[in-house]
């Protein structure tokens, strides 16, 4: 097998440990009965500082607008979020959550946080790290080659 042969096959192994880990994440959510999307949207909302706005979730996750104003308006209409006015761009929402979202957001965040601790904690410091640094120099990589 020559190089590229090998690389091609890598990056088979690539995207299928990319898929699967997906999976977990997408099962995970569907057993606690929310989408994919609607779990990743809750982290980003409790991890902006000093608020989220829509356009954050949208870069963040890479949804279209529409897609999260849905996401949004449905969180809204459960009653685990709000939606305030801001005053530095009127036209892009504040978005915090109620006292029944932070609830329902740090039950859900934080078994996801302790599963992923779990997982974490069956691989060595140098095997978490060398993953870690693995994907940076990927990520990096990807960007560079990718903005030829």
């Amino acid at each position: 097998m020559d190089s590229r042969e090998k690389i091609n096959d890598q990056i088979d192994s690539y995207y299928d440990l990319w898929f699967k880990i997906n999976d977990v994440y997408s099962d995970w959510a569907k057993r606690h009965h929310i989408q994919e999307n609607i779990l990743f949207a809750l982290h980003v909302i409790n991890s902006a500082v000093p608020y989220c706005t829509q356009s954050q979730i949208c870069n963040k996750l890479y949804l279209p607008k529409q897609t999260v104003s849905q996401m949004l308006s449905g969180l809204e209409k459960d009653g685990y979020i709000s939606k305030e006015t801001n005053p530095e761009d009127r036209r892009n929402k504040i978005i915090k959550f109620t006292e029944k979202g932070e609830c329902f957001a740090k039950r859900i965040l934080e078994e996801m946080k302790s599963a992923e601790i779990e997982a974490f904690s069956e691989l060595s410091e140098k095997q978490r790290s060398t993953i870690i640094e693995g994907l940076a120099l990927l990520n990096n990589a990807l960007i560079k080659s990718f903005s030829k």
